[in-house]
């Protein structure tokens, strides 16, 4: 009979060497007074040099996903970049994510003032400005 020993199966550490991704947003932390400068400066890069839709959206996800309403700085360069990108709706969703960010309705107010100069120069509406939206497509009947 062999050794209990000879049978035992060594077993790599889990996660010892597992490729991690880390973006650095997740190690900063706005709600952290040291870290909100560093967090504002890298979104404002971020947008500032944004190339395509995708990365303009998932800045979006970012900023909107973490427990602050995005300074309106950062808003204003997200406004910017949607606006160089030509994506004109994603503008009118960033208003529509700052509303429902937004704490009260004062808030969201005040930020739409500060804004102000940077809505009118890029042609940017609230969506309730733009009046309702009719379905054109009539409902497949096979579906009912």
């Amino acid at each position: 009979m062999f050794p209990r020993a000879a049978f035992r199966v060594q077993r790599p550490v889990v996660g010892a060497f597992v490729a991690r991704r880390s973006y650095s947003s997740h190690e900063l932390d706005p709600a952290n007074k040291g870290d909100y400068e560093a967090y504002v400066n890298q979104w404002l890069k971020h947008f500032s040099t944004v190339e395509d839709d995708f990365e303009l959206e998932r800045g979006l996800n970012h900023i909107f996903a973490a427990d602050w309403v995005p300074s309106v700085e950062v808003i204003s360069e997200a406004l910017k970049a949607s606006r160089r990108l030509n994506t004109f709706a994603t503008a009118v969703r960033i208003l529509e994510g700052l509303q429902e960010k937004a704490y009260k309705a004062e808030q969201y107010q005040a930020y739409i003032r500060e804004l102000k100069p940077i809505l009118d120069e890029y042609g940017i509406p609230e969506k309730k400005d733009l009046g309702a939206f009719e379905v054109v497509r009539d409902r497949n009947p096979l579906m009912e």
